[in-house]
């Protein structure tokens, strides 16, 4: 019993105990969280990743309106943001339409189609923000978006 006491000891010297409100946030966080990593059939690291790509395209944007000066428009990363919920959603709807279906297809290939238009706008932002980035993928990268290559 007594190194039960002193390892108790040692957890409220070295971690401050929660309060009630504390553990009432994080759990509340964490039923949210639960509850969204369900809708999405689970969590996985197809999602972790399109998830980085969004924000890495998100601050990489801002980071490029500020370059040029444009400032932060609350407008423009508003709808930034709306279209990054909609992308969600449709992430969401195809994880369902493979519930229905009972395959796995279609939500991987929402997501990789995710994938490329993320990619593609991070390309522009490092673009924008004079960042170097091979020849050969910004010609591909034109040729996605139908556009000629400019010098």
């Amino acid at each position: 019993m007594p190194l039960l006491l002193e390892i108790k000891d040692l957890i409220f010297t070295y971690l401050k105990p929660l309060t009630t409100k504390e553990i009432g946030f994080y759990g509340i966080f964490g039923v949210i969280g639960s509850m969204i990593a369900q809708t999405y059939g689970g969590w996985s690291p197809a999602m972790t990743l399109l998830i980085i790509l969004m924000g890495s395209d998100y601050i990489t944007g801002i980071l490029a309106s500020l370059k040029e000066g444009r400032g932060i428009a609350s407008a423009a990363s508003f709808w930034g943001l709306i279209k990054k919920g909609l992308m969600l959603l449709a992430v969401l709807i195809a994880h369902h339409v493979d519930i229905v279906m009972n395959t796995n297809a279609v939500m991987i290939g929402s997501i990789y189609f995710w994938y490329a238009n993320e990619i593609i706008s991070l390309a522009e932002n490092y673009g924008r923000l004079e960042l170097p980035f091979p020849e050969f993928i910004k010609e591909k990268i034109a040729l996605l978006k139908g556009k000629e290559k400019h010098n």
